[in-house]
């Protein structure tokens, strides 16, 4: 078999934050002798169901942490920015970082990459999945439910969305989202982002907003025409907004202004491929989920490419 072409490997970023607390909340009742294990059993089994999908060459699994969110550039930008995320009281994080930490030294010991900032460097998951899949020249595909990572697609990058159980393609992406990757900065400035409790410009729904970039084709050529005109809208005041959110939301403009100081990756662990098998069968046991274990379980994790190729990635 000869050489992979640099352009057709293919990286698969997985927003682990994501599928972490999916799983969490999914398979919350799961327990193995009293410890929970849910998040660990639902994580890998995800994943795993998403290599078989994708075949990539390679995977990266990003995770924010209280770190990461609380230096994080936007929080100067907005006070406000994810406030809700902080107050969220259904989650048992003792029981949840405790398996998010297991989870972390699985993937190691499957050959997979993990970001995560423990110290606090001032960026966030989606900061480092933006930069790998700008970076990689092969494809990509991101495999999470942020509308944000629309503003990335291209004929090289596409999105899987889990919430909606859908592949989003730059072609496809304004009948699936309702824009075009070109104009997800600005409907999503426009509109604003509840999940990340970034406010829009007040009384612009979706249907308003839709019409607005139809009409303008973007908020900077809108402002830019002295004589443009939008009911409900005052152009100082979207003027604000504007300067406000496209900061928050334009990930490769915040990549410009706020570059990183370094980026917190862990390689996979060092060793005989034997003897982090068997460490890996050893935290399998411990967790009650030996069906991992298995040759068809572990065979997409097998086809990954070895640790002397990631300086592709890096």
């Amino acid at each position: 078999m000869g050489k992979t072409k640099a352009e057709d490997k293919l990286l698969m970023i997985v927003d682990g934050s994501n599928l972490a607390h999916r799983s969490f909340h999914k398979f919350k009742n799961l327990t193995y002798k009293g410890e929970h294990t849910g998040l660990i059993y639902g994580f890998m089994r995800i994943l795993q169901s998403y290599m078989v999908r994708f075949r990539p060459t390679y995977v990266l699994v990003t995770f924010d942490t209280h770190a990461s969110k609380s230096s994080n550039f936007r929080n100067k930008l907005l006070e406000s920015y994810k406030e809700h995320r902080v107050r969220d009281l259904s989650i048992d994080y003792e029981s949840f970082n405790k398996q998010t930490k297991v989870l972390k030294k699985i993937l190691r010991y499957l050959n997979i990459p993990v970001i995560w900032d423990r110290k606090g460097l001032g960026h966030e998951s989606d900061d480092y999945i933006a930069h790998f899949a700008i970076k990689h020249t092969g494809k990509v595909v991101i495999i999470s439910s942020d509308k944000d990572f629309c503003q990335l697609l291209d004929s090289r990058v596409k999105i899987f969305n889990p919430s909606k159980e859908t592949l989003v393609l730059e072609k496809t992406c304004k009948d699936i989202m309702g824009y075009s990757p070109a104009e997800c900065v600005d409907f999503l400035c426009l509109l604003g982002d509840k999940s990340d409790d970034i406010p829009g410009y007040k009384g612009m729904g979706e249907k308003n907003t839709r019409i607005f970039l139809d009409q303008f084709g973007s908020i900077s050529d809108f402002l830019k025409d002295p004589e443009a005109r939008y009911p409900r809208i005052d152009r100082e005041a979207l003027q604000a907004v504007y300067h406000r959110n496209v900061d928050m939301i334009d990930i490769r403009r915040g990549l410009t202004l706020y570059p990183f100081k370094k980026i917190p990756i862990a390689y996979p662990y060092k060793g005989d491929k034997k003897e982090l098998l068997r460490k890996l069968k050893l935290l399998f046991i411990k967790y009650g989920t030996m069906s991992f274990m298995t040759n068809q379980f572990l065979e997409p994790f097998n086809r990954l490419l070895n640790k002397s190729t990631w300086h592709e990635l890096t």
